[in-house]
């Protein structure tokens, strides 16, 4: 395979990404936070290893969080057929072969290392997922032996004279799947490979697990982290509950960075709780199933009992709602068939961590194409050309404030069915209970005071 040209971007490799990156970042995403970006050395060769969370969504983000090239190492398999070969090398990413792989596909691997030196000495980045395979647990997985073995063996060829940095990343997701969810991606501290020479040459087996310990904790504060098996779906429902109140425990401002700042110090104070006194985990567990179980039967979200709208709040957006209801519809009709396209693949999904990849991807070529088939039509049909101009300038805009109020509007009808229930026992039963949440939540946070 020929590597030479991988590090270096075309015109219409160039065109393709600023058009995908515009899409990702200021369409798809509705926010995206980048922090510690001042780690990544400016003149060193880099290796960045994410943790893996999101099939290709992951890589997009890294990509796009910064001006510099980054190349991709994947799984040879994925590049058997020759035409896919070419595309995925195109789209810069190499393949690394494994044992699995067969022995005498290893030797292929020196293309990988001779590409690898040239692609650092030009400053240009590698990044390998160091998990491997993507997860929906928000925890880091053991990683594998991929990234240390590539940069030792590159380093070991040039007699650790490259110094190759490896950069530890976190990504973090509001949500895996929804249109217009938020990511943070976290750049930490790099890690200079050189520090391992003498252990990798008196023992390239505990250099490799050395590396391996000290990238996972390093990528470990980078991302959230729920260890525990027992109560994961509790800490998960936790962090939705009890966010907002810890952000105003800490004195946060509402940003998502502080978001994620304030789920990282739930967790640190449920696990210091947890090892003292299981039992009452074990009680705040109980009480937060029943608590999202009852939400669930009434279809609301625990926001909405959070802030506890008034009738004149609500009435209110009512009215607006109403006022939009024709742009609604006009976006709507116009953006359903490109909107609803990708469904009739991720519902057939085993692994639902494709599915926002799948929408993102029919979406930067279906709406195009269908807006520009829609104007074509209407242009046939009616006098003069330029209100299928407009008609075509429409099309996005009207399509994302679509969505909007159709958000808006579930948020609405959610805020309608709490205010109607409000005075009703189980309602009643329901606010009872989350008080007595928060107001466990709130004990275990002061009293692990070195959280705080």
């Amino acid at each position: 395979m020929d590597f030479s040209n991988i590090d270096k971007n075309s015109i219409s490799y160039s065109i393709l990404k600023a058009y995908v990156k515009f899409a990702h970042d200021k369409v798809f995403y509705k926010k995206i936070c980048i922090t510690g970006v001042e780690n990544i050395p400016k003149d060193k060769p880099i290796f960045f290893a994410p943790n893996h969370q999101n099939a290709l969504m992951d890589a997009l983000i890294v990509s796009y969080a910064i001006k510099r090239t980054v190349i991709y190492i994947a799984r040879s398999d994925i590049f058997s057929n020759p035409l896919i070969s070419k595309i995925l090398i195109w789209l810069k990413i190499m393949p690394a072969y494994r044992i699995r792989d067969g022995k005498e596909n290893l030797k292929k691997n020196k293309e990988l290392f001779d590409a690898s030196v040239k692609i650092l000495e030009n400053n240009n980045i590698i990044t390998l997922f160091p998990e491997t395979t993507h997860t929906d647990l928000r925890r880091l997985q053991i990683l594998k032996k991929g990234v240390q073995r590539i940069v030792f063996q590159t380093e070991s060829a040039n007699d650790f004279n490259l110094g190759i940095q490896i950069v530890p990343i976190g990504i973090y997701y509001s949500n895996y799947w929804n249109f217009r969810s938020t990511i943070q991606i976290n750049f930490g501290k790099a890690i200079a490979v050189k520090d391992y020479k003498k252990l990798y040459h008196e023992n390239e087996q505990k250099a490799m697990l050395a590396l391996r310990d000290k990238m996972t904790e390093e990528i470990k504060p980078l991302i959230i982290d729920i260890e525990t098996q027992e109560f994961y779906n509790t800490y998960e429902n936790i962090r939705e509950i009890y966010n907002f109140e810890m952000r105003e425990k800490l004195h946060l401002p509402d940003n998502q960075h502080n978001v994620f700042v304030a789920d990282k110090k739930i967790i640190e104070a449920l696990n210091v709780e947890l090892k003292k006194n299981y039992d009452k985990i074990k009680t705040l567990d109980n009480d937060v199933k029943e608590y999202t179980k009852a939400l669930k039967n009434f279809k609301i979200r625990d926001w909405v009992l959070r802030k506890n709208a008034n009738f004149s709040a609500i009435f209110s957006k009512s009215i607006l709602f109403v006022f939009l209801l024709p742009i609604f519809i006009y976006g709507a009709v116009n953006n359903i068939i490109p909107y609803l396209l990708p469904s009739i693949i991720t519902k057939k999904l085993e692994d639902r961590q494709f599915e926002s990849s799948i929408a993102f991807g029919f979406g930067i070529v279906f709406f195009p194409l269908f807006y520009i088939i829609q104007t074509i039509l209407l242009a046939y049909f009616i006098e003069p050309n330029w209100l299928a101009i407009l008609y075509f300038i429409s099309l996005p805009f009207t399509g994302f404030w679509a969505f909007s109020i159709h958000r808006f509007y579930v948020k609405l009808k959610s805020q309608w069915k709490f205010f109607l229930n409000k005075k009703k026992p189980k309602m009643e039963s329901l606010i009872i209970l989350r008080k007595k949440i928060i107001k466990t939540l709130n004990e275990i946070t002061e009293k692990n005071t070195n959280i705080i």
